[in-house]
């Protein structure tokens, strides 16, 4: 029997005021008293809703999911039912619930926040920054969901908008706690921007709050060594080290800071320590081997510089392929890829040649599309460098196994007394135009000379191998020069502030082989340790390659030429940071 309107109204008004001061055994009892009456789609959600805030996810789907599909219309119930599909942890279920809540209402920021987390969690994490950033739009204030947004920003390494959102949120009202744990990310994206006086900054201010903060102190240990306050990287490192002598990381940061302060046999002791603390940590492992190379002992180096394949995963499309080992298979198709930059490739392509000896395999080199017209042009005594070149950017061909090039030196256990070049490796395609563009701006008497001044900003020591074009204007008084711009980035607006003439490249080139070209009809290359600097030592043109203190391992410590490249001269900072004198001493050299 149905009780009259008002004693129901009155029952229910009882029990939604039951339910929310959390008497919820007394509400559920007259949630289930209506129902038992009247079919009422009102009440079974409140009666859901009631079941899920008890813990009871299974109950509440089967009470809001049959009236969720009578009423498509309602954001709080898609929403309620999202919540209690992932509270079962049936992910897909929560998705379209959480989506149908937006269906209804593209303004409802709970639905947006909740599948933002959903998608979060399910590692969706592009698709979670676009939910949290409807969210936080129609949620300004909530500093929740701005964090969520924020971390999301972190997550899919927008560095910018990250660094701009921990700007706002720390002029917000927070809780000590959670600024110094901001404050703690605005350095690590601070970082990741290159921005490592601010990182530095940062960093010294939590610290200075939290001094007993170990992963601070380590973190200063990595960013004092990155701005070249090294004395301080190894002090900070140090003391982390006394906090947590059994971490693996702080020991591996302490032997960079070592080994930034050539103090080498420190730094091999503080690598061979973290290999020691932590055998799977990888970047320890090839810390030790470059440090190794960069002291000219390649026999040992080779070895753990192989720990670098761990770092840098392969191609799951290389999976199925087994790697090659340095045997004899004769007739067998061999997939040569490149594993690391550009430089790396064109300084290890010297040893395509002995890998196709070695196997007597059919040779298949896999290269990147800018390189194809220069690799198929070169020729080392008379021969192709690999029987076949395709690019990266087509389908994986057919092969029996497979070799990351870089690993040549090691496969093949070279000295480095085994690793020079006796003739050039890499010749351009004839290039009439680049020799008359040359040619028509030429004066008599005026030696041609190119400048790069940067690398990639994307590798991860650029910031020490890279110095601005305002370094070099010395080099602009020299007479009798005509300089030459090979820093293919540079606008106009930054080439206008040469003191004097210089005449771009940029438009001259689309791949190295036009590169290679201009190298081909210059004097000479002087440039900063960037791809263009292997490009002209393996044409074994002339170059002069300006080096940070403590510069990549392939150049090595103390020496002005190259074992590498026979036409190569070094030009090293006597301390960190002093491109000045570096300028100063080819200024005079090139007088």
């Amino acid at each position: 029997m149905t009780p009259p309107e008002s004693t129901r109204e009155q029952q229910l008004a009882q029990a939604t005021n039951d339910h929310q001061q959390g008497n919820f055994q007394a509400a559920e009892s007259l949630y289930r008293q209506l129902l038992d009456s009247q079919q009422d789609d009102n009440v079974g959600y409140l009666l859901g809703t009631l079941l899920l805030q008890k813990g009871d996810a299974a109950l509440a789907v089967e009470h809001l999911k049959p009236i969720a599909e009578r009423h498509p219309e309602s954001t709080d119930l898609h929403n309620n039912l999202g919540v209690a599909y992932q509270t079962l942890n049936q992910r897909q279920e929560a998705v379209k619930a959480f989506q149908a809540s937006l269906k209804a209402d593209q303004n409802y920021p709970q639905g947006w926040q909740n599948l933002g987390k959903l998608l979060f969690e399910m590692k969706h994490v592009r698709e979670a920054e676009k939910c949290y950033r409807e969210a936080v739009r129609l949620l300004p204030e909530d500093l929740a969901c701005r964090q969520d947004w924020i971390q999301a920003l972190i997550s899919t390494e927008q560095w910018t908008e990250a660094a701009q959102e921990i700007e706002t949120l720390l002029q917000k009202d927070l809780s000590s706690e959670i600024e110094m744990e901001w404050k703690t990310q605005a350095a690590f994206v601070q970082a990741q921007l290159h921005n490592y006086v601010e990182a530095t900054r940062l960093s010294e201010e939590v610290q200075a709050r939290q001094p007993e903060n170990i992963s601070i102190l380590a973190n200063l240990s990595y960013l004092y060594e990155h701005i070249g306050e090294i004395d301080k990287a190894i002090a900070a490192g140090l003391e982390a080290q006394d906090k947590a002598p059994h971490s693996a990381e702080i020991a591996n940061n302490l032997g960079v800071a070592y080994r930034s302060a050539h103090r080498i046999e420190k730094a091999l002791s503080a690598f061979s320590k973290s290999i020691e603390l932590n055998p799977d940590l990888p970047l320890a492992t090839f810390n030790r081997g470059s440090t190794l190379l960069l002291t000219e002992n390649y026999q040992a180096g080779w070895v753990d510089y192989e720990r670098r394949l761990s770092l840098i995963p392969q191609p799951e499309e290389l999976n199925g392929l087994n790697r090659w080992t340095g045997e004899k298979i004769s007739g067998q198709r061999l997939l040569i890829v490149c594993d690391q930059g550009f430089g790396d490739l064109l300084m290890f392509a010297r040893f395509l040649p002995i890998i196709r000896e070695r196997s007597d395999a059919v040779t298949i080199f896999r290269a990147p599309p800018e390189m194809l017209r220069l690799l198929n042009a070169s020729r080392l005594d008379g021969l192709p460098l690999a029987d076949i070149i395709v690019s990266e950017d087509e389908p994986l061909p057919q092969a029996d196994c497979m070799f990351p090039l870089m690993s040549a030196a090691a496969q093949l256990v070279l000295g480095i007394d085994d690793v020079g070049m006796q003739n050039s490796y890499l010749q351009p395609p004839r290039n009439q135009p680049i020799a008359d563009w040359l040619e028509s701006s030429s004066v008599k008497g005026q030696k041609t000379i190119g400048l790069c001044w940067r690398g990639n900003a994307a590798q991860a020591q650029d910031h020490v191998r890279t110095m601005s074009l305002e370094t070099l204007f010395p080099l602009s008084e020299i007479p009798d020069i005509r300089w030459v711009s090979l820093q293919m980035d540079a606008d106009d607006d930054e080439l206008k502030t040469w003191p004097g003439e210089i005449i771009s490249a940029k438009d001259k080139v689309k791949d190295f082989a036009d590169t290679a070209a201009i190298l081909q009809e210059i004097d000479l290359l002087i440039t900063v340790d960037t791809a263009i600097c292997h490009l002209a030592g393996a044409m074994q043109r002339p170059v002069w390659n300006m080096l940070p203190h403590t510069p990549d391992w392939r150049w090595h410590l103390n020496r002005e030429d190259s074992p590498w490249y026979p036409s190569m001269q070094l030009y090293r900072q006597p301390r960190w940071g002093d491109w000045k004198a570096v300028v100063e001493k080819i200024a005079a050299e090139l007088n």
